[in-house]
């Protein structure tokens, strides 16, 4: 299945440059707050508002509106981009500049909600393969293609923390990715960041994946991991 859908797909692919486009905010650092998982799911919305509307300046969505409001998930100390999403699409989503980011304090808006021209909200959030465990590398490449940047989680071991370059991949594997109607078990997975894009270096498949430790943290703020053996855990959701 894979091999099948790869066929059908370039080999590289990336929405920093989809059709001489990018469609992605600038790499940011959450700081000291435990909010990657946030950070992701705000900056794939906002990657998907871009896309949908074909306007790469349309301004991002906020982080710390659901970051300190939200009772879905706990703040700087973590929660699940799944939990996000939802609660994105039950109360809505506000422009960045009603509550620009910040790792403590309430929550609060410097805007009125009412008084903006539109109102949005998050639609049809979902697992790729439409539960936990039924993704796989092939689900992936073409829900990443067909509609924009997803967040993926997985389980940093301490040598990612000092990458700087190159194809990332350890020898703490996950469960391998299933295939198509099948499922993997739960894994536990630690940090959350947003998949952009795939590629192949020679023979050696990855994907290309925005972090938020800030661009000076590995690829310009990006790093690629190896592809289709769930490295990490990477391939779980």
């Amino acid at each position: 299945a894979t091999l099948a859908v790869e066929k059908e797909l370039p080999k590289s692919f990336d929405w920093r440059n989809a059709g001489g486009q990018n469609f992605l905010e600038a790499v940011m650092d959450q700081g000291d707050c435990g909010s990657c998982y946030m950070v992701s799911t705000m900056r794939m919305l906002s990657a998907r508002h871009k896309i949908t509307t074909n306007n790469t300046k349309a301004e991002p969505w906020s982080i710390s509106f659901p970051l300190h409001c939200s009772e879905y998930n706990q703040g700087c100390k973590g929660g699940y981009g799944f939990l996000a999403s939802k609660w994105s699409e039950d109360i809505g989503l506000l422009p960045a500049s009603c509550a620009p980011y910040k790792t403590q304090g309430s929550c609060t808006v410097k805007c009125d909600p009412s008084k903006l021209a539109k109102r949005y909200r998050a639609a049809n959030h979902r697992y790729v393969g439409g539960f936990y465990g039924a993704s796989s590398s092939a689900t992936m490449m073409q829900e990443l293609y067909k509609n924009g940047p997803l967040v993926v989680s997985f389980e940093p071991t301490d040598d990612f923390m000092f990458y700087s370059g190159g194809i990332f991949a350890q020898q703490k594997m996950g469960v391998p990715a299933p295939l198509r109607g099948h499922s993997t078990e739960w894994q536990q997975v630690d940090h959350a960041v947003l998949l952009v894009g795939w590629g192949e270096e020679l023979g050696q498949k990855y994907w290309t994946v925005q972090n938020s430790w800030g661009n000076s943290w590995g690829e310009d703020g990006f790093f690629r991991i190896a592809r289709d053996i769930n490295d990490s855990g990477v391939e779980s959701i």
